[in-house]
């Protein structure tokens, strides 16, 4: 037997109620001496790409040791610009940070502190103004309206790197004048050297150095201050056009073969490896290639040749800078907190342990030349020699729509699709849109009325067509159906009730609609308006669909690669699918291992197999080019000899080296779809098949193909919906800067989403490629399954 337990005789409800103050005050001591204790935490997440996030750590670990009661969650990601854009759009701003974000909006906006009163006051040190500690033109950038948002640390001074030992065994001196430099190319060139080795998918900073280049130095800071500010004719101002002339003569004779589908890296690997002379890059180089240079490379670093009419100070430097920026975060104090962090970043002691912890410059002039490595030498001459410096403006702060035009007028100038004059005519027009957008921004120019009221039609025929064949289908269903009563007692199938039916699927239901139903809605209510994301939401009905369907040239060019991508890969995948499941499923010898190795590329997914592809796609040394030309070799075949250099991933090749991998990564997946399918059929139908004298051709397409011809129906929407929905795979293969000729509907919407923040237009096009999926799938399924009917 168990017994209770008495209560004290002692115990009175009294003594408790007496107590309670007591307890309360313990309770609340309890929470509060903690929060009295609570530390600052200081949240900066940074770009951590060609630098990490290593030294930017331990200098926060440094500085709280000089600031207790202060914390600093400082930390690194290569894509963090994605995740920082997010919590921007929710308004969950961080202290500071070093994204790539739409600080255009955001400073209009009013939530970037101004940090030009901070600057006026001291450095770390607290020796000099805090302003003078920086190199020269380096605040520049983002000084606007007399007021400075951006502050500069690391800094890379974009330079020509040559190699020293060629230089010197062809007789050629260090250029200072374009004029000499032409004149070296042509010594290397004949010579049988390539002069430059240029990264063609990255044109937009580093084949455009030059055009920068050429372009300061004839017109000044005078002419910089006015291309940035969108001036009206600065883009068809005679020097601009003369540099773009340059800039054009360099790339139709002085790079190596197959430039236009080089990789940063892999022109730099070219160049170290002695098969070009030269190579374009910023200062980065040397700690980007640590450990790839090769023992005794002599390495060496000019500035930007002038012209011998130049008007700006021939020392110039070209620079670009990465910048922490300070959000208001309402509290005072944090935000003294965060400019004391910079401060201390910005340190003498900090400038120099960076540049010795990476061997790269910093936007300060602190930073002894003993800092650098001896790799690093020629470059910290150059800047110690340079009187003055120019940075191209952030592409931040470059209007969206004169961004895209730069990104193809560009890429058409390098390959002599444009001519220079013609070239600084389509900017200026982009940046005369530009203005006249500003003051009219709901006007909409109408430059395809044919093809968007064609489309219009079309889904709008899709629809009703869909929506009468199954109103159609329905009626003929029912009329069908009549059955006698026992029938009908005979095939009637247990159900469950309301209550019962709910309890199953409501509970998924309410997650599908709440993750997935209720973010479309709004999406698409977001499509109705104007937006950027951070300020305020304006009604815009119909425009951004206007525009979508009568402007953009992009979408329309995005809409064409979408269908290419819909149908060429079909046409190759589906029958090869089909031909080695036939093979596997008739027992042919190695059934096993082809399967095994047609699945795997399935295992890799979309993102690696399409970096392993742009590896062995690479110009020079790529597995693709080695293998071609050494067949050619091989074989004595002339014309497979010249896929050396190939550049498969350029513009105008992009689409088509993409089939090569959507048939082997799809292969695999529908070989067994059809495979299943086939296991299904009854063999005696092929034993009767083969006594009639049927041949295993007439069998696959007389009892094959009909048996299985749903499944085929299915795996062509899943080809249809990977074309209309293809984003990743261009993405990567253009550097995460598609031109319009290379966009698909999937990159225009990430492109206008978070580089121009346009989120109304963004979603106009999500809508679009949602209709286009559904009507697309709908018709597919409804083709195969009319067959199946007819069968």
């Amino acid at each position: 037997m168990i017994r209770r337990p008495k209560l004290s005789s002692r115990w009175n409800p009294r003594r408790l109620t007496a107590g309670a103050p007591a307890f309360a005050a313990c309770v609340l001591l309890a929470f509060a001496v903690p929060a009295l204790r609570a530390e600052m935490v200081l949240d900066i997440p940074i770009h951590a790409a060609g630098y990490g996030s290593a030294f930017f750590e331990e200098t926060a670990r440094r500085f709280e040791t000089m600031r207790p009661g202060v914390k600093v969650r400082l930390y690194g990601d290569p894509r963090i610009a994605d995740k920082v854009r997010v919590r921007a759009m929710g308004g969950n701003y961080p202290d500071a940070t070093t994204a790539e974000l739409a600080w255009p909006q955001l400073i209009a906006a009013g939530r970037v502190a101004d940090l030009a009163p901070w600057l006026e006051g001291p450095n770390w040190e607290g020796d000099a103004r805090w302003a003078d500690t920086f190199s020269p033109g380096t605040l520049e950038s983002w000084r606007l309206e007399g007021r400075t948002y951006g502050i500069p640390f690391a800094c890379s001074i974009w330079t020509v790197f040559y190699n020293k030992k060629l230089f010197r065994e062809h007789g050629i001196g260090e250029p200072r004048t374009w004029d000499e430099f032409l004149a070296a190319c042509e010594t290397l060139r004949t010579a049988g050297i390539a002069p430059i080795a240029l990264p063609g998918m990255y044109l937009r900073s580093y084949g455009e150095a030059f055009l920068r280049a050429g372009y300061f130095n004839l017109a000044g800071q005078e002419g910089w201050r006015r291309l940035g500010a969108l001036a009206p004719g600065a883009y068809a101002d005679p020097k601009y056009i003369r540099a773009a002339a340059l800039a054009q003569r360099i790339a139709s004779r002085e790079l190596i073969a197959g430039w236009e589908g080089l990789s940063h890296t892999g022109a730099q690997l070219i160049f170290l490896e002695g098969k070009a002379a030269m190579t374009i890059s910023g200062s980065w180089f040397v700690n980007e290639m640590k450990g790839r240079i090769p023992a005794g490379f002599e390495l060496g670093a000019m500035n930007f040749p002038v012209w011998a009419d130049g008007a700006a100070e021939p020392s110039a430097i070209q620079t670009s800078s990465e910048y922490f920026f300070l959000f208001k975060t309402g509290d005072p104090e944090r935000v003294r907190a965060t400019v004391d962090f910079f401060r201390y970043l910005t340190s003498r002691e900090r400038a120099e342990a960076f540049a010795k912890a990476v061997d790269s410059p910093v936007a300060l002039r602190s930073v002894r030349p003993g800092a650098y490595s001896p790799l690093m030498r020629s470059t910290a001459e150059i800047i110690g020699r340079a009187r003055d410096a120019y940075s191209a403006p952030p592409n931040m702060l470059v209007p969206p729509g004169l961004l895209q035009a730069m990104t193809d007028a560009r890429l058409g100038l390098f390959t002599g699709k444009v001519t220079p004059r013609q070239y600084g005519e389509r900017l200026e027009r982009a940046a005369e849109d530009e203005r006249n957008r500003g003051k009219n921004p709901d006007s909409v120019s109408v430059r395809h009325p044919v093809a968007g009221t064609l489309l219009l039609l079309a889904m709008a025929a899709l629809a009703m067509a869909l929506l009468w064949g199954k109103t159609m289908a329905g009626l003929c269903s029912k009329r069908g159906t009549q059955k006698s009563g026992t029938e009908a007692a005979a095939g009637t199938r247990p159900s469950l009730s309301k209550p019962g039916a709910l309890g199953f699927a409501g509970p998924a239901f309410l997650l599908y609609g709440l993750f997935t139903l209720l973010p479309g809605l709004v999406a698409l209510a977001w499509s109705f308006a104007h937006w950027d994301g951070l300020g305020e939401v304006r009604w815009a009905g119909l425009f951004n669909f206007k525009w979508l369907l009568f402007e953009s040239d992009a979408f329309w060019l995005a809409l064409r690669n979408n269908l290419f991508l819909v149908v060429v890969p079909a046409l190759a995948v589906v029958p090869v699918s089909l031909s080695l499941a036939c093979l596997i499923h008739r027992g042919v010898k190695g059934a096993g291992l082809l399967r095994a190795v047609l699945l795997f590329p399935n295992l890799l997914g979309g993102i690696a197999a399409t970096l392993l592809w742009m590896s062995a796609y690479e110009p020079h040394g790529g597995l693709v080019n080695a293998g071609l030309a050494s067949a050619g070799q091989w074989l004595g075949l002339d014309w497979l000899k010249g896929f050396a250099g190939h550049p498969w991933l350029s513009a105008q090749n992009l689409y088509w080296s993409m089939i090569p991998i959507y048939v082997w990564m799809a292969c695999g997946f529908n070989l067994v779809l059809y495979l299943a399918a086939m296991e299904g059929i009854d063999q005696e139908l092929y034993e009767a098949a083969s006594i009639d004298g049927a041949t295993p051709l007439r069998q696959f397409f007389s009892i094959t193909l009909p048996q299985i011809r749903e499944v085929v129906g299915i795996s062509v929407v899943f080809i249809v919906i990977g074309g209309l929905n293809a984003f990743e795979m261009v993405w990567l293969m253009t550097s995460q800067d598609p031109t319009s000729e290379t966009h698909t509907m999937g990159t225009l919407l990430v492109t206008t989403m978070f580089k121009e923040s346009q989120i109304g237009r963004a979603t106009a096009i999500a809508t679009v490629m949602l209709v286009l999926v559904l009507g697309a799938s709908a018709l597919v399924l409804r083709h195969f399954k009319a067959g199946d009917e007819q069968d």
